[in-house]
């Protein structure tokens, strides 16, 4: 499956801390986030019954939720790709959760006890997941959606004639004191997104390449050395390709640099649709881009440098012709550092350049060539 680019627009909070290598980072927070309300709901089941505290809305969805969650967490360990669909999936069980305890809440707790319980401080939770899962003017649409459903849920089923009887000013004043705190909350959590995205947006534009609109290699050395860490030490593949285009120099001193700057651009969007999802590519420098490939070992990865070599002479350029590149794969190996696989990458590739250039080489322990 290929690779496509990022789309243009606004991004969830989570999307935006999911672009750590390839949303391992976002994966494991939800896997972790699941598990947890999975024990927190059998916990909360478990007092309930011992202190025999029960009601018929915890009595039906905490077993649910322990189970669902349980489940999810589970499923995402193996099921990578389905990540939005539990996340959805989880919030909507929270969301109806919320909906039938304020319900049960209104009508039973604040008439005995003349304030809310525990249970509803919890009830802000929902807008903020809004903002974690969804782009800012979606969050907006949906934490205020909730805001005004609890509002109608409160109005229909609040005995305001009981209250008013009784002068139960602490139940008025939870009542608004709830409904008040969630239009702060979402416009708190609204200010926060845009001032938030503002700085991920200014951050993004010191790893981007002007050019291209690619990673620069700032951000490529960032995450290769990320990647080593997490994985080199512990000896999991993932591989790289230096990708040098040749005779390029020749398209700048024939027809200019401004159709080598098209040229440039066209060859970054070719390598990119031939790239396999989850893969990265960086301009490392003038007409050199670097591959980033996880869960790759070096006969995969040079597979796809083939790919993209293949995808790369199939492209051709108007009064220039194809732009083909020798391509140069080296897999970490354990106890690397950046410089030793850059180094082996940069070897390799000039190999495939001094062969005659427009193939892929490789240099690791079990040395391989694909040539065209």
């Amino acid at each position: 499956m290929k690779g496509a680019t990022a789309s243009n627009g606004y991004t969830s909070m989570l999307e935006r801390d999911g672009s750590a290598p390839f949303e391992r980072v976002r994966r494991r927070l939800v896997i972790t986030m699941l598990l947890l309300g999975a024990i927190a709901s059998l916990a909360a089941l478990y007092l309930e019954l011992i202190i025999d505290a029960t009601n018929p809305v915890d009595l039906f969805f905490l077993p649910l939720m322990f189970v669902s969650f349980l489940g999810m967490g589970v499923a995402l360990v193996y099921r990578r790709g389905r990540l939005q669909h539990f996340e959805n999936a989880a919030y909507l069980i929270l969301a109806l959760y919320g909906f039938l305890m304020l319900v049960h809440q209104v009508r039973h707790t604040l008439t005995e006890m003349h304030t809310f319980t525990e249970t509803m401080f919890w009830f802000p939770m929902l807008y903020l997941m809004a903002y974690l899962l969804h782009r800012r003017a979606m969050a907006l649409r949906i934490a205020a959606g909730i805001w005004l459903a609890a509002l109608l849920l409160g109005v229909f089923n609040t005995p305001f004639a009981e209250l008013w009887l009784n002068r139960d000013a602490n139940a008025f004043n939870s009542l608004v004191q709830f409904y008040i705190s969630g239009i702060v909350y979402i416009m708190l959590l609204y200010v926060f997104s845009r001032i938030e995205e503002g700085y991920t947006q200014n951050r993004l534009l010191a790893y981007l390449d002007h050019l291209t609109q690619l990673p620069n290699r700032r951000y490529g050395e960032e995450l290769l050395a990320q990647l080593l860490r997490e994985r080199g030490d512990r000896g999991e593949a993932f591989s790289v390709i230096m990708l040098d285009l040749d005779g390029f120099k020749k398209v700048n001193d024939h027809h200019g640099h401004d159709v080598g700057d098209r040229v440039l651009k066209r060859c970054a969007a070719a390598i990119q649709s031939n790239l396999p999802l989850g893969a990265r590519v960086i301009r490392w420098g003038g007409e050199e881009f670097l591959v980033i490939l996880p869960d790759h070992d070096e006969a995969a990865a040079c597979k796809v440098a083939e790919d993209v070599r293949q995808g790369l002479e199939a492209t051709s350029h108007e009064g220039v012709g194809p732009v083909l590149a020798s391509l140069g794969v080296a897999e970490c190996r354990r106890g690397d550092t950046l410089d030793m696989l850059i180094q082996r990458a940069d070897q390799a590739m000039y190999r495939a350049k001094q062969a005659g250039g427009n193939r892929v080489m490789a240099i690791a322990p079990k040395r391989q060539a694909v040539e065209a």
